[in-house]
């Protein structure tokens, strides 16, 4: 098989992880990295045996590497996919896709002029479970989808801002959706197959003050997204019901951190814990629709990254994909889509009233 040259930029603990799944990888190369602070520049570049740059369109130079990874913050994604595009890269960016449509229009426009592509990683499409509900739902085991309901209570980070850190910053993170919430709208509508048409989202009620929040960005309590026909998804947080994985690490699951969802449809549902590591299908028993246990399919042994968070895997397929001549598993457009969604939850978080999707990207 044909070996790709990768560049890597940004070199916090998403670079790093990418590093040794490139390095361990037959049909890629790690050519260098790029990264702003010199310890880690320089440790990193040294662990791997790789080139290191202060400056990534130094990096971009670079003849012999196809494929960048985009390992960046939040505010940096549309800058440095627009620049990595131009200089005729590949490109695997974290999500969110940017932080204002401005920026994703950007970025879709300078895939098309490139010839080349990009993907973003929402990658809980891509992992085990993900895969494996929409599986269930294609083979039309519950019938077709009209509800679905998504849970996620962690231990949340605390409240107090941490000096330094980005994400504590409302303008560098973007926001609830732009930083977490989107994986979530984005199974919405990778399960029902149909596009979400208006959202509501309602915030959740100040605990300690104003400011005090996790990652410094206030939260909802419970998003709504309406689809036609009347169905719905309905995506509900709660950030300090679970202990925190520092003070209890591997218990989170057994001290409150819920992390499920569930998927009704007209002959039967799905119950997916990914904390516990099992899908139940549920089948509505006629005369009288009383729902049965088919089966459980259980994951144990399974890793939870490789579960639910497969990010190096689904950066490592769009690396084969291209080698095989085949388009992306998502394309930006796609990605676009989850991100027009987003804009409106934030949005609708703000106004306090129920908005229309926008899809339209200029």
């Amino acid at each position: 098989m044909e070996k790709l040259g990768v560049g890597i930029i940004g070199i916090g603990g998403v670079g790093i992880n990418k590093c040794a799944g490139v390095k361990e990888t037959p049909y890629l190369e790690l050519i260098g990295i790029a990264e702003i602070n010199d310890q880690k520049r320089e440790e990193v570049s040294k662990k791997f045996q790789v080139a290191g740059y202060k400056n990534y369109q130094e990096l971009l130079k670079r003849e012999d590497i196809q494929i960048i990874y985009n390992a960046t913050p939040n505010f940096l994604h549309a800058e440095i996919v627009v620049e990595s595009l131009k200089s005729g890269k590949h490109v695997f960016s974290e999500k969110p896709m940017g932080l204002t449509r401005e920026e994703i229009g950007k970025m879709l426009k300078a895939e098309k002029e490139s010839g080349k592509y990009l993907q973003i990683n929402f990658e809980m499409r891509y992992s085990i479970m993900g895969k494996r509900i929409k599986e269930i739902v294609e083979a039309g085991e519950i019938g077709e989808v009209k509800n679905i309901f998504f849970i996620h209570c962690p231990g949340g980070a605390g409240f107090v801002k941490k000096e330094g850190d980005w994400r504590a910053d409302p303008l560098k993170v973007g926001g609830y959706y732009l930083e977490e919430g989107c994986h979530r709208i984005d199974l919405f509508r990778y399960y029902m197959e149909e596009e979400i048409e208006e959202v509501e989202a309602i915030p959740a009620p100040e605990l300690r003050g104003p400011g005090k929040w996790h990652r410094g960005y206030r939260e909802p309590a419970c998003t709504l997204c309406f689809f036609p026909k009347g169905k719905l998804a309905n995506l509900v947080t709660l950030q300090h019901r679970g202990v925190h994985p520092v003070l209890e690490p591997g218990m989170e699951h057994k001290l409150g951190h819920e992390f499920s969802t569930s998927l009704m449809g007209s002959e039967g549902s799905l119950r997916v814990d990914f904390w516990e590591k099992y899908i139940q299908v549920l089948k509505f028993e006629e005369p009288f629709g009383y729902p049965s246990l088919k089966r459980t399919e259980s994951y144990q042994g399974i890793s939870m990254y490789k579960l639910e968070h497969d990010s190096i895997g689904f950066f490592l397929d769009f690396a084969k994909r291209i080698i095989e001549g085949k388009k992306p598993f998502m394309s930006a457009e796609d990605s676009a889509k989850t991100m027009a969604v987003v804009f409106a939850c934030e949005k609708s978080f703000n106004t306090g009233k129920r908005e229309k999707v926008n899809y339209k990207f200029t």
